[in-house]
């Protein structure tokens, strides 16, 4: 897109043109608009973020407080009932019989079952116990267990000495689990004669305070002097002391440091318990929708602005659109399309230097057709040319002269090399053909090795793994016999016996795949780079034949530069001469392709 954008733009030149300054003026003027609004934007939408988050914390706070307060204030009925309980709470802590007693067994079943009835079904309170002022006799229902060894003595005598039976709500913790213990004491003739407590649930705290609208955000409830009572921080650095002592009654909204990163605090008092509820949001992450909304806000800017730049370069380049239609069309025939139009109907110089572009275009064209045909028929008459070096009917009589002769005089070795050698030099000289079916391929080869079993005295054996769906899969003539001539000359043809030449035709996808291997020297790095050079090296060795070099351009010339021949070898060991082409069967196809270059 940029580029494009560059290539639109080459026009516009500022300093040349006053189409290219009205450009500039134009896009800067559009560019400081847009930021403009984009930062208004922004700004508005962020303080809309963070009064939303304020608005959600206060209002959950005043929702927890409220679900607190109904659990407190219903505590508190059933302290009523207990404190002002005129029939059997005070006759029990008055009575001082021993707890080992009769007397004092009765008095606990009496007051427990006073206070299992206060208690049932209230799922919020986890104990209710009545303390004896007089011997610290401890009576109670719910759990955990309570006796006089475990008892808050501090909490107990501020009960006590708490003026007008006033009410008493405090965090305690008994035996490491945490209460919100709520306690008065019990009057009788105008005397202390006990303390009552209730024990309501710790969750009762953290369910209703579990106010979060961030996972780095955290909550914490304070009394009057600033001791925590309730705290989820999550990842929050824990608040310090002084901090919470002097958010304690305290209500508003305030900025804070905390680590050294700024957070949003908002505090808020309970008229009934006197607690404060503090909520502190990091601004990082409260701002994190805001930022997404900026990186929205920016991308939809650029959006604006590139369409904005491409509606103007449009207007100041139309009268070159003509211009860089030719440009790129020229461009196309650089590339190798010859073939190339380009939507120019314009009546003046550029529709002029479009058809003399065409023109041109077009004797190119007719020159290239030339030399594709040139070349073909090059390549026949190559391969009539070395027919024609050997007069084939001489041959023919000649050797069929020979093979009558030995059949005569009964040397059947002769007449078995003399026939293989007229089926060999029929097939390559008296068919014109440059593509055969892979059988006939094949009979060239066998032809040419049953002449050499008589040289190399049958040293060595040739195996075939041919598929037969093969067989009739054209081929380029001549492929196979010069890998197999390499492979006896220069492969086994120095070893003693055990030489062994292994011949494959298979299908690999769309490919028919040609191997000729054997167990013969070898060759090295270097010898396999020579053979497809067609070098002769300093040993002496050469492809041989016409030559894997030959072979292999061939090969290129009809197929591609893809194809050709590999060699894969190891010296002392074995070499693999392999062939890989397009499967094709008949003759239309590789007509075509021998036409169409």
């Amino acid at each position: 897109m940029l580029a494009r954008l560059r290539r639109a733009a080459m026009p516009l030149s500022f300093r040349k043109s006053i189409q290219g300054r009205i450009f500039v003026v134009f896009s800067l003027v559009i560019l400081a608009a847009l930021l403009l609004v984009s930062l208004v934007v922004y700004l508005h939408m962020t303080s809309i973020i963070k009064r939303n988050a304020i608005d959600y914390v206060t209002d959950s706070f005043h929702r927890a407080d409220e679900n607190v307060n109904v659990a407190i204030q219903d505590a508190s009925k059933l302290m009523a009932l207990v404190v002002t309980n005129q029939d059997i709470v005070p006759p029990v802590l008055m009575s001082g019989n021993s707890e080992v007693s009769l007397e004092g067994f009765r008095d606990m079943k009496k007051i427990d079952s006073f206070l299992s009835y206060l208690i049932a079904y209230k799922s919020n309170i986890n104990r209710i116990s009545v303390v004896s002022a007089v011997d610290n006799r401890v009576f109670y229902d719910g759990a955990p267990y309570m006796d006089r060894l475990n008892l808050d003595q501090e909490l107990i005598d501020q009960i006590m000495n708490e003026p007008d039976g006033k009410l008493i709500i405090k965090h305690t913790n008994n035996d490491s689990q945490d209460a919100v213990t709520l306690g008065r004491k019990i009057m009788h003739n105008r005397q202390t004669i006990g303390v009552a407590m209730i024990d309501l649930n710790y969750e009762l705290l953290s369910n209703n305070y579990n106010i979060r609208p961030s996972e780095d955000s955290g909550v914490w409830v304070v009394n009057e002097s600033g001791e925590v009572i309730f705290n989820l921080s999550g990842q929050q650095e824990q608040l310090s002391d002084e901090l919470l002592q002097q958010s304690a009654a305290q209500t508003g909204v305030r900025e804070i440091k905390i680590a050294g990163k700024s957070s949003l605090m908002v505090s808020q008092i309970s008229e009934a318990t006197g607690w404060t509820t503090i909520g502190v949001i990091p601004l990082e992450a409260l701002m994190k929708d805001s930022f997404t909304l900026g990186r929205k806000i920016i991308q939809v800017v650029l959006l604006v602005y590139l369409a904005v730049l491409f509606v103007s370069i449009g207007l100041a380049s139309h009268i070159t659109r003509n211009l860089r239609r030719l440009h790129n069309a020229m461009k196309r025939v650089q590339e190798g399309n010859f073939f190339v139009t380009a939507d120019i109907a314009a009546k003046d110089e550029v529709g002029q230097f479009y058809s003399m572009f065409q023109s041109m275009l077009g004797r190119i064209r007719e020159l290239m057709e030339g030399v594709k045909q040139r070349e073909a028929a090059k390549r026949e008459a190559e391969l009539a040319a070395l027919q024609a070096q050997i007069r084939p009917h001489f041959l023919y009589n000649s050797l069929n002269t020979i093979k009558y002769m030995a059949s005569l005089n009964g040397t059947r070795n002769i007449e078995e090399v003399s026939g293989s050698l007229i089926e060999m030099l029929r097939g390559v000289l008296g068919n014109t053909k440059e593509f055969v079916a892979l059988r006939e391929e094949l009979s060239y080869v066998n032809s040419y090795l049953t002449i050499q079993r008589y040289k190399y005295a049958d040293r060595f054996k040739v195996g075939y793994e041919i598929e037969d769906e093969l067989l009739d899969a054209q081929v380029l003539k001549l492929t196979l016999q010069p890998l197999v001539e390499n492979a006896l000359t220069h492969g086994i043809g120095s070893l003693s016996n055990n030489g062994s030449i292994l011949i494959k035709a298979y299908k690999d996808e769309a490919e028919l795949v040609l191997e000729v291997g054997d167990n013969g020297v070898g060759m090295t790095t270097e010898q396999i780079a020579a053979a497809l050079r067609d070098e002769t090296l300093k040993d002496g060795y050469r492809s041989g034949g016409m030559g894997i070099r030959n072979v292999n351009e061939r090969i290129g010339m009809v197929y591609g530069p893809s194809y050709g021949v590999k060699l894969y070898s190891r010296p002392g060991a074995f070499t693999k001469a392999e062939i890989r082409i397009p499967i094709e069967k008949g003759e239309s196809s590789n007509a075509e392709r021998i036409i169409g270059g």
